[in-house]
């Protein structure tokens, strides 16, 4: 059995390895010096944004930049330029990112109605900042100005006598002016010199397509999980409880807390703490972006989720320098990295700011953490090949036997949804 599934991890990174999460797009300032990036929608399928949907569009495009096991960190710096569509503004959510890491871009197809312009007012008391883009200087924009921080003006659109013409008129503004699809030279300057702040486009930079593996969210415990954060007072205890039955669901949210969004928040030891730092209305906001991303494999959410169990009960039964229960489980968890989602382990941690007895834990089985998940490992291999069980201490194997109970209701229960 053991043999076949590494077959298959081996197979499903090798697939994984080559597929595109997204594209971006550097925009540069007047020293030629890159200020931000362009977040944009990209998939194998070649689909485009408006085929998939705005909203999902979105949902993959954070997601991807947040949790994808990829090589960007030079844009980790950089401001990152989001589209959104007018039902993501409408739905009574905003982005579950730091507005200071993020530049909101309302694009032209976007119709300014009452309702938008409240939606928007929303995000923008919320701390978000705004560029309209691709700005056509139409009459029923005007309730957005206020709340834009960048106008983006597609220079293909226009004579350079209208564009100046059109600056002049809104020179009150406090804004970013940014010339966007600049393709030569001539047309830099030629905007430079009419005060334009920032430059996007094919002459600077095309749009760099980033591949990497993309980690798949699961569903197994998302309906549930959905239930406890939309009531008025969820306790932190309870979404601790739903999502540690959730080994990719916790993985994945582990990954987004430690994302270049959510920088600066030190180091994990907990899913509880995962759940303190996103906060509720944040989990809430990923959750309900998952959603549209979910895929379940409940045999791999076994395993794993029974060594995690076992490690969290081995942690309560230790008498001498025993670890925290919730780090057992933590241990536990991101040892099945591989099992879950086909990246290794230490692919994986690489970029997780985890405590360093976890680390030491899940890399080099060092330590109380690393002894006790050495002994759940050993334990699982030799309960599924059915092999030297009679030299095992019977209490062990009833601790093991109770924790693959108590994953297999869950499951069970799941399964009734």
């Amino acid at each position: 059995m053991f043999v076949r599934l590494r077959s298959q991890v081996e197979w499903n990174r090798q697939l994984m390895s080559s597929q595109a999460l997204l594209a971006a797009q550097p925009i540069y300032d007047r020293d030629s010096q890159m200020q931000a990036v362009e977040l944009l929608f990209r998939n194998d399928a070649g689909e485009s944004a408006l085929a998939v949907g705005e909203h999902r569009a979105t949902s993959e495009v954070l997601f991807n930049f947040c949790a994808g096991i990829i090589d960007h960190a030079a844009h980790y710096n950089a401001l990152a330029y989001i589209n959104v569509s007018a039902d993501l503004l409408l739905s009574g959510l905003v982005l579950p990112v730091d507005p200071d890491m993020v530049m909101i871009e309302l694009v032209e197809r976007i119709e300014p109605t009452p309702d938008l312009v409240a939606a928007v007012q929303h995000w923008y008391d919320q701390g978000f900042r705004f560029a309209l883009d691709d700005f056509a200087f139409l009459p029923s924009w005007a309730p957005l100005l206020p709340m834009a921080s960048v106008i983006k003006v597609d220079v293909t659109q226009f004579t350079a006598e209208q564009v100046a013409g059109h600056k002049q008129d809104l020179a009150y503004l406090d804004v970013l002016w940014l010339a966007e699809r600049v393709e030569d030279q001539a047309t830099r300057d030629r905007f430079m010199e009419m005060g334009f702040d920032l430059f996007q486009g094919y002459f600077m930079a095309r749009p760099q397509l980033i591949s990497g593996q993309k980690l798949s969210p699961s569903g197994l415990r998302l309906t549930q999980l959905l239930a406890v954060l939309y009531r008025p007072d969820p306790e932190i205890s309870d979404l601790t409880a739903i999502l540690s039955a959730d080994p990719e669901l916790s993985l994945n949210l582990i990954r987004i807390v430690n994302s270049p969004l959510y920088r600066g928040h030190g180091k994990i030891s907990s899913i509880r703490e995962v759940v303190i730092r996103l906060g509720i209305t944040n989990l809430r906001h990923w959750a309900t972006m998952l959603s549209s991303l979910q895929m379940v494999n409940t045999e791999k959410a076994r395993v794993v989720l029974v060594r995690a169990h076992v490690c969290e009960a081995l942690a309560e039964r230790m008498k001498t320098s025993a670890p925290e229960p919730d780090k057992a489980f933590l241990t536990g968890l991101l040892s099945g990295t591989e099992v879950m989602l086909g990246v290794p382990v230490e692919e994986f941690t690489s970029r997780l700011e985890l405590e360093h007895d976890v680390r030491k834990a899940v890399l080099h089985r060092k330590g109380s953490l690393g002894r006790l998940l050495k002994l759940a490992i050993t334990m699982e291999h030799d309960v599924a090949m059915e092999r030297d069980l009679q030299n095992w201490d019977p209490r062990l194997l009833k601790l093991y036997r109770q924790a693959a109970n108590r994953v297999q209701r869950i499951i069970r229960q799941l399964d009734r949804f």
